[in-house]
């Protein structure tokens, strides 16, 4: 899995920490509370970034717009 992909423009959180590569979503979402996890829109955007992780741009681009959604739901941004 391609974990090291770049996100460009990255993501910036409003306490400052920066998504920049697919890692750096996947340790965030791993960190969240584990009932914040099973939520759906969690559940679908850890979904959308494993797929990301093993397939080209496009699927970059699907997943960026959900971790964006589950981020402003959350308060992250």
């Amino acid at each position: 899995m391609a974990w090291t992909r770049k996100l460009i423009p990255p993501l910036v959180l409003k306490d400052g920490r920066v998504l920049a590569t697919l890692s750096d979503i996947r340790d965030m979402i791993l960190g969240l509370p584990e009932g914040r996890q099973r939520e759906p829109y969690w559940q679908h955007a850890a979904d959308l970034l494993r797929y990301a992780a093993e397939n080209d741009k496009e699927a970059i681009d699907d997943m960026r717009a959900q971790l964006s959604r589950a981020l402003y739901r959350d308060g992250f941004m």
